[in-house]
């Protein structure tokens, strides 16, 4: 259809409903894959027939088609791998192995990179080149990820995230994951198609049958590009345009362009018709009409600008020279004079005009509606942003956030990713928590000791850290269990300050009595004071890991906020003046700015870390404050007046808000959230609760796994990679007086249903089948049995291994066990080492690097002097030495003489056993197997329904659920189908002669 929703055309037919899509612009091909058959085709847009290019992945769950160097590629979800195969669909090859869930795969030719999705706990967004290497992350996050575009033009990445509460939302970065943007966007379902135009983001909209649009800069509503709801729900979009696809031959003529108009913006709504070109605002047809060019306004007369013009794409603005401004009329430049009278609030100087003296602004803000105040990246309130303003003219600007950070749909606030934060208070009686808006309120110390002003978190281990006056101690509570301990009893007077150094682990404290800042580590050991001198009445204190910097409040006769090293060295005062009781003080990380205030003035005041710009934020507002806490854009507040807590907006000190709660008096308050205390490293405790490999990011733990190893379902436990492939080993031969050549043969035979049996391996990943336990199918039903050398219920196998010296002694025989691959939280070591006693593996020494093949990881047991493989996934033997594919295919080759052989012999007994049932069956269409479960044989009777008589012929016994392979060889035209009907095993025999009749 066209850019305005008109003029469908029907380009393929019959194609089914799970279909991925991509185009060849220059060769005017459509390129799809069938998810479900895992069959890629091609087809040209004028109707030609269609072609396959490939039908060897059943799991197909990303296209992406290179029309530089005339490739498809695309991702394989189940097997974890990119594969590519040329636009002939010849010399397909894999690039890419051992992914994690991999899908919708994208390309830039031109920058030769490689973008696609990968799942598990976390969602990412990874690169790598054209031929697979250089492979890294771009984007993690903690959101499931349900699209994924290219926009070629800008170089960003477009893509649908969904969190845990259901909202949703587009994001963009560009080929780095930097400059993160994210707009806020109601979608009614995780599966949908996305592609970028120019300014527009087109997307399929299933619930209502259409096709969607929304600005990329800004967003805003969507509009329908379609009016009319589709007969079926759309699955995915691509817009089609040489823009699209920049290095195609744009003088080439484009369906829906005449060789006149070329590669026009905006411009054609049909494939078969030729079209005219349209230019957008601000852009002009090119001289040979082949393009749209932009206008250089600035070139005619400044474009009416009195001093300066500058040009963009599509448009321009005026600047004024230093010691000048804009007027309102946004062309006129006037010189700032000195202000006087009514004007004197201005901050910037004043202009002239007819109405008397008007305030200015600095470039990069405007004059707000009061007509003093400016708006704007250069102003106080930094244009409403939350935190970051980038200027885009002198009269615009864009708000961004921060790593962690999501821009809400009105483009100004930041709010955090992650659970909901709540608050902890210190209640002078005990600790409590509850959420921001005072609801959910639990106490964590639930027996009082004594008057409790000074409370803090430390987000690695999540424990509160509390001082008690009264009692003179400071204890600490472990959030989840609830366990306390005392670590400091002695040298306390008056400890009233408490904050917790949560990057180098050590806890500092106020003590207005003694007077001193002390330090100690986390278990309160390793004491020392800080600083002595000059101090009088210290209380509130705040720690900057990062800045490695101290911050602390005095109330005595020379009231002042301090600041110096984490040694003590370096000190500084940062405010003074003004000031009467300032008790409370609190760190703002995304802005690094302090916020402290006064319960005597009742004033609240903030500046940047070294004491500059200092203004005051709230005043006459909050009576007796006591301690401050902020967070995203709130500033929360204990005041003792009213004996509540409350919130203030943090740059401008409006939207004052009180927060209800049963608080008899709240003293020390702290925000706990991930990001609150940024540089957390959550993978210092319990290793972040991942069963082998952490990493901390933005104080969340990310768990991956080892070599051999993938991450399960929960995101933490890690599940054996080999283990999928094991169903290879787990059939075996039930009846011992078979003959070697039928053993032979049902083996082989299940070897041709490896690729079925590989389908059901999720059904194993569920049974947690230990490391040496087979998962089998066992009359049907798939369970878990140990190997050979090992007892146990398949989920547990106890064996012996012995050390290869005293075998024949049978000494030295150390007990093994293999525990099942369940969720665990022990640390991260490989689920093959964990043995019992003194059983343990070592890293191979550097003489066998090269010991495992195929990125296999070598594994030492110097009890046993035994060296064994971890190999990845896709590769097995005792060296990594084969691939699955290769082994199958070698095993095949070597034995298919055998097999045709041992065919033909089971063959020939098996027709002279049932010559008469055969010529009957001709006659009558009926033949039944009966199967005794006691007896050794099977019966295979042939009944005459019109003589009244049945014909049986015994047979060695039949091995279900493999029937059907064992007595495949009947006759060339045999099909035989199972059907369990109580305790007969009841079969049809359909031939090519003979009428089928079903089962």
């Amino acid at each position: 259809m066209g850019l305005d929703g008109r003029h469908h055309r029907r380009l393929a037919a019959g194609l089914g409903s799970s279909i991925l899509l991509d185009f060849h612009v220059r060769e005017r091909q459509l390129y799809w894959a069938d998810r479900r058959t895992g069959v890629i085709y091609k087809a040209s847009v004028q109707g030609a027939r269609r072609q396959k290019l490939s039908s060897s992945d059943k799991h197909v769950s990303g296209l992406a088609v290179d029309w530089v160097g005339n490739s498809v590629y695309w991702t394989s979800s189940r097997k974890g791998e990119i594969k590519n195969v040329d636009t002939n669909g010849e010399t397909e090859r894999t690039i890419l192995r051992n992914l994690s869930q991999p899908r919708l795969i994208n390309v830039d030719p031109a920058h030769r990179f490689l973008f696609w999705l990968c799942g598990g706990r976390t969602s990412e967004i990874q690169r790598s080149d054209l031929a697979g290497q250089s492979k890294v992350t771009v984007v993690e996050l903690e959101e499931q990820l349900g699209a994924l575009t290219i926009d070629r033009r800008d170089k960003r990445l477009f893509w649908v995230q969904f969190g845990l509460r259901g909202e949703s939302a587009i994001g963009s970065c560009d080929y780095r994951g930097n400059s993160l943007h994210i707009l806020d966007l109601p979608l009614q379902t995780q599966s949908l198609g996305m592609s970028v135009f120019l300014e527009n983001i087109y997307y399929t909209d299933a619930a209502t049958r259409t096709i969607k649009k929304i600005n990329k800069y800004t967003g805003g509503e969507p509009v329908d590009v379609n009016p009319k709801a589709m007969v079926k729900a759309p699955v995915d979009v691509k817009v089609v345009h040489p823009l699209i696809q920049p290095t195609a031959d744009a003088s080439a003529s484009f369906p829906g362009c005449n060789e006149q108009a070329g590669s026009c913006l905006n411009v054609c709504s049909r494939l078969e018709d030729q079209g005219f070109c349209r230019c957008a605002e601000g852009f002009a047809l090119s001289r040979h009409g082949t393009h749209c060019e932009d206008v250089n306004e600035c070139a005619h007369w400044n474009h009416g600008c009195s001093l300066g013009c500058e040009n963009v794409p599509g448009s321009y603005f005026c600047t004024c020279p230093k010691g000048y401004t804009l007027l309102p009329d946004r062309k006129t430049c006037q010189e700032i004079t000195a202000c006087e009278g009514n004007a004197t609030k201005c901050g910037h100087g004043c202009v002239a005009t007819e109405d008397g003296a008007m305030c200015v602004c600095p470039e990069g803000s405007v004059l707000r509606e009061d007509g003093h105040a400016c708006s704007g990246c250069s102003s106080a309130d930094r244009g409403g942003c939350s935190q970051l303003c980038a200027p885009v003219t002198p009269t615009r600007w864009r708000c961004a956030c921060l790593p962690g950070y999501r821009l809400h749909q009105d483009g100004k606030r930041c709010s955090a990713t992650g659970p909901p934060a709540f608050l902890i208070v210190a209640n002078l009686m005990d600790v409590r928590r509850m959420d921001p808006d005072g609801t959910e309120e639990q106490t964590l110390v639930k027996e009082p000791r004594g008057t409790i002003l000074a409370v803090d978190y430390d987000p690695v281990h999540h424990q509160v850290y509390f001082a008690s006056t009264s009692q003179k101690t400071i204890e600490r509570v472990d959030v989840t269990s609830g366990s306390r301990r005392l670590l400091v009893s002695d040298g306390l007077e008056s400890p009233e300050g408490l904050a917790i150094d949560w990057v180098h682990r050590r806890m500092y404290w106020t003590d207005k009595s003694k007077p001193a800042v002390d330090s100690s580590s986390l278990d309160g050991l390793d004491r020392k004071t800080v600083v002595k001198e000059g101090l009088q009445k210290p209380r509130g204190i705040a720690v900057h890991p990062q800045e490695k910097k101290l911050f602390w409040t005095d109330t005595g006769a020379q009231p002042a906020v301090e600041s110096a090293t984490l040694e003590g060295s370096g000190r500084a005062v940062l405010a003074s003046g003004g000031l009467v009781s300032p008790t409370g003080l609190t760190i703002d990380f995304t802005d690094n700015r302090l916020f402290w205030c006064d319960q005597t003035t009742g004033l609240i005041e903030t500046a940047a870390l070294d004491g500059s710009d200092r203004r005051i934020l709230v005043e006459n507002q909050v009576g007796r404050p006591f301690d401050l806490a902020v967070f995203e854009d709130r500033l929360w507040i204990s005041e003792w007046e009213h004996q509540q807590i409350r919130s203030v907006h943090k740059r401008t000190g409006r939207k004052l808000q009180g927060i209800h709660g049963s608080l008899v008096q709240p003293a020390a308050v702290v925000v706990v959230h991930p990001l609150a205390k940024p540089g957390t490293d959550a993978c210092l405790h319990l290793n972040g609760g991942c069963a082998q490999e952490c990493e901390s990011s933005l104080g969340f733990p990310r768990c991956s796994c080892l070599p051999g190893f993938i991450l399960a379902a929960d995101g933490r436990s890690c599940l054996n990679a080999r283990v999928s492939y094991m169903i290879l080993d787990s059939v075996e031969s039930e009846t011992s007086d078979s003959s070697s050549v039928k053993n032979e043969t049902l083996n082989e035979e299940t070897a041709l249903f490896t690729e079925k049996m590989i389908a059901d391996q999720n059904d194993c990943y569920s049974l947690h089948c230990a490391p040496n336990a087979k998962c089998l199918l066992d009359a049907g039903n798939l369970r878990c049995l140990c190997g050979e050398g090992f007892t146990g219920d398949g989920q547990t196998c106890v064996g012996k291994i012995c050390d290869k010296h005293a075998e024949r002694q049978n000494s030295k025989c150390y007990a093994l066990e293999t525990p099942s691959l369940k969720a665990t939280s022990e640390s991260p070591v490989d689920a093959t080492t964990r043995h019992h006693s003194s059983i343990s593996a070592q890293k191979c020494p550097p003489s066998y690097d090269a010991y495992c093949l195929y990125q296999g990881v070598c594994v030492y047991f110097p009890q046993m002097d035994t060296y064994a493989c971890n190999c990845v996934r896709g590769y097995m033997g005792e060296r990594c030495q084969f691939s699955d594919l290769e082994w199958l295919e070698l095993q095949q080759a070597e034995k298919q003489k055998e097999r045709n052989l041992a065919i033909a012999g089971c063959t020939v007994v098996l027709i002279i056993a049932i010559t008469a049932c055969v010529a009957y069956c001709f006659r009558t269409g009926r033949l039944f197997i009966k199967q005794s479960s006691e007896d050794s044989v099977s019966e295979i009777s042939v009944s005459d329904e019109s003589m009244s008589e049945t014909t049986t012929t015994t047979v060695p016994r039949v091995n279900a659920p493999y029937l059907h392979s064992e007595h495949m060889k009947l006759t060339r035209n045999t099909e035989i189908s199972l059907k369990q009907n109580g305790a007969a095993q009841r079969f049809t025999v359909t031939y090519h002669l003979c009428e089928h009749l079903g089962n």
